[in-house]
């Protein structure tokens, strides 16, 4: 998914998708370019597109952006394949889910790994296991995250169990975080980092120890079409040569972003 509004765990990504036209688009014939997609909904975008810069020019390619434009909040899946097949060879920003994709798409390797964090405005609680069992916590729903703290939920007692509101989406989580809903929001790292960007109300809001849970990770790479097999090769040796001389933890770095290099 995209690293922000678009899941590859939803069942439309395992559908045939199609696009308007779409056998009108034929191999591109300039090959000297990386044509990237970003989009501004994502809390990385920034990140993602200094990502894919460097890419490109460890590639010796140039560099071709294209910001996704759309009033929505999330794309179903064909219209990301018609980006694809249109815009760009790839689309920066999707979480490496194992088993999320269907077989019209593959994944290169990630290029950081980022967490689902625990957050509070409450300055008693350091840790999620000093949240007492009646204070809510809202959790991103459908995450890996979210999953993991249902099952730990469900193992036990009803008594010590915290009361876990699903919420649609992070920005939802954080909303109830603010206006006192719940006392604990579980979301993507890197979206409290752009809201707290954006907006000065997240400055008081931090990140807990996730005890007695671990921590959920997961790696985020870029989506193209499964025929770019020579394409993901390139992208994936520059993506481990990039790690390896430091670019992208410079670039992560740079921009203060809650993230890291897969070792």
């Amino acid at each position: 998914m995209s690293a922000g509004p678009i899941r590859g765990d939803e069942p439309e990504f395992f559908e045939r998708p199609s696009a308007p036209n779409q056998w009108t688009f034929g191999r591109r014939l300039d090959e000297s370019q990386l044509r990237y997609c970003v989009d501004p909904r994502d809390p990385d975008w920034e990140v993602a597109t200094a990502i894919a810069d460097a890419l490109a020019q460890g590639l010796l390619l140039e560099p071709q952006r294209y910001v996704i434009d759309s009033e929505y909040v999330s794309e179903d899946i064909t219209k990301v394949y018609a980006i694809l097949l249109e815009h760009c060879d790839i689309h920066m920003g999707f979480k490496l889910i194992p088993g999320s994709y269907s077989d019209w798409a593959m994944l290169t390797r990630a290029y950081y790994e980022a967490d689902y964090v625990f957050v509070t405005a409450d300055p008693d609680i350091n840790a999620l296991d000093d949240l007492a069992p009646t204070r809510p916590i809202g959790a991103t729903l459908g995450t890996a995250a979210h999953i993991r703290l249902v099952s730990y939920l469900t193992a036990l007692p009803a008594e010590e169990r915290w009361p876990a509101f699903p919420m649609g989406t992070n920005d939802l989580a954080l909303t109830s975080l603010l206006n006192g809903t719940v006392d604990v929001a579980l979301v993507w790292a890197p979206t409290l980092w752009a809201k707290q960007r954006e907006d000065s109300a997240y400055a008081g809001l931090r990140i807990i120890d996730p005890a007695p849970l671990p921590p959920t990770t997961l790696g985020v790479g870029a989506i193209m079409l499964s025929n770019e097999t020579f394409l993901r090769a390139a992208l994936d040796e520059a993506i481990s040569a990039l790690s390896a001389d430091g670019t992208i933890t410079d670039i992560l770095a740079e921009y203060g972003f809650p993230a890291r290099v897969e070792q």
